[in-house]
């Protein structure tokens, strides 16, 4: 008899936006659950965390009004998915579990208003959960009522994770000891772990969260962690596709990625996985798909240590819409290297993202093109650290330039390819628009420009339709998409 693949399944915060959405989230995990094992992790409903952080705000700025508005809320939410889902006799113990969730957010709330105080970020984490802990403990209970075997385990039991609360890393060590303990007896039993996504806990059980992608995270680091044969994250989209549909409309499917095309593609702007999410399946080396929840028949995008070549360099295009370049100019006779050496080590120590840098030598000039939510706290850190320099014209007064979006063409077959940075500028140049900013990375994998937010969707469909509009692309995708769904 042949061994049962084992797979990590993470499902996304649409894909448990309602009750019909469990339902149908039961059904893909009960119809999976016949050939092979697996771990679920579940995210929040939609819109949930944003209303947990939503609360905290108001709480600590003493709206009452909101803060209560916005906790009724939360109860409310959870409690129409649970009587929806269960009859009254079942709904009662699922309840219980709720109430007591429901009890630890109101009193934090209600003490956060009291104080009126900035919180801790221990104590962030362990409202932030919340939204997870419930979805969990209501999906593993409707699946059971469903006839299949699930299993809550509490995210705190299953992830080990250093003490950086609001941006925590795994401790990989510790968290496959832990599952080996918690998780892989439950499998060996025949259940299913259902585990709550974007948190985990220290070595001494306090409740950390992963940061942005938390859920997309877990769900690769127990695969990880207990030795997965694949993951799929169950999401609202198709797959990876070669552009954002809302803007190119003839946008198709990849059948296939890279890890490093799937890590460019998310940091610029393809909101279907987090970088750091791809990470553990690099180390660990399974591959990653990108699956429909609403649509489970189709096959989806694999991402994968390598990934088949279609008949074009270019396998997609991005854009990150809101964006801002921030100029710094010094003076003729300072050398500017120590100067922007300190910046970039400075951005790191607070985790702030650039999209891309230019260097002018001539001008003594560093460009730093940055998502635009961003870019007040960066403004920030460079008046405090270059305080002195700024006040001695060391440093000129920093300049800021708004309304810009990052267009990023991608794909690892341009690496060696001639023509390809002509065939971009000239589909730019088309639509005659003025290039803000250029940057290319060494590895060739993409090619990254900054131009005017308004002339942003043009120059994205301009460059698609260069690339990944013509017939023989599309007839290629298609294709490539037929051969993985009969190998499946």
């Amino acid at each position: 008899m042949s061994r049962k693949r084992l797979i990590v399944m993470k499902f996304g915060g649409t894909s448990v936006g309602n009750a019909e959405r469990f339902r149908q989230c039961a059904g893909i995990i009960a119809s999976t659950a016949r050939h092979d094992r697996i771990i679920v992790v579940v995210s929040a409903m939609a819109g949930v965390t944003d209303l947990i952080f939503k609360t905290i705000d108001a709480a600590r700025h003493g709206d009452a009004a909101t803060t209560e508005a916005s906790v009724r809320k939360f109860v409310a939410v959870h409690e129409t998915l649970i009587a929806e889902l269960f009859e009254k006799q079942a709904a009662e113990p699922v309840l219980e579990f709720a109430r007591k969730t429901f009890e630890q957010f109101r009193n934090s709330s209600q003490a956060l208003l009291a104080l009126r105080s900035e919180i801790s970020g221990q104590a962030m984490d362990s409202l932030a959960a919340l939204g997870e802990r419930i979805s969990s403990w209501v999906l593993a209970n409707y699946v059971r009522q469903c006839g299949t075997d699930g299993e809550f385990v509490r995210a705190e039991d299953a992830i080990i994770t250093d003490n950086t609360f609001g941006n925590a890393a795994p401790d990989m060590e510790a968290t496959a000891l832990t599952c080996g303990s918690n998780l892989l007896p439950l499998l060996d039993s025949g259940k299913i772990p259902i585990v709550g996504g974007y948190s985990g806990s220290t070595k001494n059980g306090i409740t950390t969260t992963l940061g942005r992608g938390g859920s997309d995270y877990s769900a690769t680091i127990l695969g990880a962690a207990v030795g997965a044969d694949e993951v799929w994250i169950w999401t609202d989209v198709d797959g990876v596709l070669t552009a954002d549909p809302r803007i190119c409309p003839e946008a198709t499917i990849l059948s296939e990625i890279s890890f490093a095309e799937a890590i460019e593609l998310a940091y610029y702007g393809a909101k279907v996985i987090h970088p750091k999410a791809v990470y553990p399946g690099v180390d660990a080396g399974f591959p990653i798909w990108i699956k429909n929840s609403f649509r489970p028949e189709v096959p989806g995008t694999k991402i994968a240590s390598s990934a088949v070549s279609i008949n074009s360099p270019v396998k997609a295009v991005t854009c990150v819409g809101n964006a801002s370049l921030i100029t710094l100019v010094t003076g003729r006779d300072v050398h500017p290297a120590e100067l922007f050496g300190r910046l970039f080590l400075r951005l790191g120590q607070e985790r702030l993202d650039v999209l891309f840098a230019t260097q002018s030598s001539p001008e003594h000039a560093l460009g730093l093109v940055v998502r635009k939510e961003d870019s007040s706290r960066i403004l920030k850190l460079i008046n405090n650290v270059f305080r002195i320099e700024l006040a001695q014209g060391v440093l000129h007064p920093v300049a800021v330039q708004n309304d810009v979006a990052v267009v990023t063409v991608l794909g690892e077959s341009m690496r060696g390819t001639p023509g390809v940075l002509g065939r971009v500028f000239s589909s730019v140049g088309a639509c005659q628009v003025s290039v803000i900013a250029v940057a290319q990375g060494a590895s060739e994998l993409s090619i990254c420009f900054a131009v005017p937010s308004a002339n942003a969707t043009e120059i994205v469909r301009a460059v698609h339709h260069e690339f990944c509009g013509h017939e023989d692309f599309v007839l290629a995708a298609s294709q490539s998409q037929v051969s993985l769904a009969s190998g499946m």
